[in-house]
């Protein structure tokens, strides 16, 4: 049965799980990455992807800096890199060294991308709009990575790609019944 939910500040959790890539930008030289479950495919024609980000986060000033970024789907196995990249500020720490992410040199974006990732987007901007107390930024999709060995036909095969899943208030799952308690 269906009953009044009493915390509309935290209806988003009621949204979960959702995806968490890891959204990069800033440069090769000096990399940035953020977890972000805010996000989703827009469309196929032209391809465009959206990011929502806090003003007051640096992914958000070298967004707007470069007008670009990437989209990095980390394994499962990653998933504690993946809550570190959204638990600390690039501003003062290279969050790639810290983390040990491998840094792979973009195509088309000034960003890079994580080399460890499962597929990666590369998103040149194309609009933002403010939608509360974020922005939402939407990326032209100019570029597609994939691990290959991951694939069955033209889909990533569940039983070998673990997705990172948020689940709310620091805890994260995957396409399994495996649930990672936050620390």
């Amino acid at each position: 049965m269906l009953t009044k939910y009493p915390k509309i500040s935290r209806f988003h959790y009621l949204t979960y799980p959702a995806i968490t890539p890891v959204i990069t930008s800033g440069t090769t030289e000096s990399p940035n990455a953020m977890a972000a479950s805010w996000c989703t495919p827009l469309s196929v024609r032209p391809p465009l992807y959206g990011v929502s980000v806090a003003p007051k986060r640096y992914t958000y000033k070298l967004i707007r800096k470069y007008r670009d970024f990437g989209v990095c789907f980390l394994p499962f196995s990653m998933v504690d890199k993946v809550l570190g990249v959204g638990s600390v500020s690039g501003v003062e720490i290279n969050k790639f060294e810290r983390y040990g992410l491998g840094v792979k040199r973009a195509e088309k974006i000034n960003a890079p991308l994580i080399e460890e990732s499962i597929s990666a987007l590369e998103c040149k901007l194309v609009n933002s709009f403010e939608v509360g107390d974020h922005v939402f930024f939407v990326g032209e999709v100019v570029c597609v990575w994939v691990d290959e060995d991951l694939l069955s036909d033209i889909i990533l095969d569940p039983k070998k790609a673990k997705h990172v899943f948020y689940l709310g208030n620091g805890y994260f799952t995957t396409n399994s019944d495996e649930i990672i308690a936050p620390k």
